[in-house]
């Protein structure tokens, strides 16, 4: 009889190691012979995304053509718009409205209201008040500083003369009275340094003040007759453009021959300040809305009106413009 004995641990292990690698090398086999149809999957998706992305492609091309197309469009439908009124103007039958054929009423308002601006301009702005206010202010917060700090140095020390060494409200005393010759000489010092500004800011405010007083009547006059001149002017051009009259050169050239129909308002105001514009500064130019550019050192009101008016052209285009 054979005797037949045990594994021994090494080989028992061998055997279940030997078991996992065929298993694994099987399952290996079972993967490989998958890979033809997981690869024909792949390939198929990569020409979906190929043939979506050739698709976004195309429709981009498209877009963009279409951009130009309508850019085109519009160029071509503004030079028949300046055709038409150019050949419109050239009609004997259809006069022009002369807008900036003021009244001497009119005139007067203009004139009245720059010099009320111009008031207005020669006084402190909010922000430069503000400004100066606070100066005073600083300095004012620090000499109140500064005297609390003397009062307390001078009740630390009626407590240090009327107390033995050995009383606990003499060494209080005394430790109040260093914190507040510390505090003391520290406000000093900002007492000295923010005096000067100070002295100026209050002499400014005091000046503005004064001229507050001395120009208030012509400013108030300026507000009433800008009111009135604006008024005047508005209705002058909604009669003009709801009469179908034909506008001038100056004024379609910025404004174009008739207000958007949305947004209208904005319109209408920038044309009634153009029409204030040169109503207030005599601009007669039959072509140029703003006339001549001021130039340099001239009045400063008048520059920023007409950098405000151009930048408010701009706006008006930019919001009529076509979107795509």
């Amino acid at each position: 009889m054979t005797l037949i004995r045990p594994r021994s641990a090494p080989d028992t292990e061998l055997h279940h190691a030997v078991v996992q690698l065929r298993n694994d090398v099987e399952d290996l086999g079972e993967a490989i012979s998958d890979l033809p149809d997981r690869f024909g999957t792949l390939s198929s998706s990569l020409a979906d995304v190929r043939h979506a992305l050739h698709q976004v492609e195309r429709r981009s091309e498209e877009a963009e053509l279409t951009t130009q197309d309508l850019a085109s469009l519009v160029k071509r439908l503004n030079s028949r718009v300046e055709w038409l009124e150019r050949n419109i103007r050239l009609q004997s039958d259809v006069p022009e409205v002369e807008l900036d054929a003021l009244d001497r009423r009119e005139l007067e308002l203009a004139q009245v209201a720059e010099e009320g601006h111009l008031a207005r301009a020669g006084l402190l702005q909010p922000a430069g008040r503000s400004s100066l206010e606070a100066a005073v202010s600083a300095h004012a917060a620090v000499v109140r500083q500064h005297s609390h700090h003397r009062e307390v140095a001078l009740e630390a020390s009626e407590v240090i003369a009327g107390t033995h060494r050995d009383d606990p409200r003499h060494a209080a005393a005394v430790e109040e009275f260093e914190v507040a010759v510390t505090g003391l000489d520290e406000t000093r010092a900002r007492v000295r340094d923010l005096s000067v500004p100070a002295l100026e800011a209050a002499e400014l405010l005091a000046a503005d003040e004064e001229n507050q007083v001395a120009v208030a009547d012509v400013v108030s006059d300026g507000e009433r007759a800008w009111g009135a001149l604006q008024g005047r002017l508005r209705a002058r051009i909604a009669d003009a453009v709801g009469g179908g009259a034909l506008l001038p050169s100056w004024f379609t050239s910025v404004l174009g021959p008739i207000p958007p129909a949305q947004d209208t308002k904005a319109w209408m105001d920038v044309a009634t300040s153009l029409l204030a514009y040169r109503a207030t500064y005599s601009v007669t130019d039959p072509v140029m809305a703003l006339g001549v550019p001021p130039v340099d050192g001239e009045n400063p009101r008048r520059r920023a009106w007409y950098h405000q008016l151009r930048r408010q052209f701009g706006d008006l285009d930019r919001a009529a413009a076509p979107r795509i």
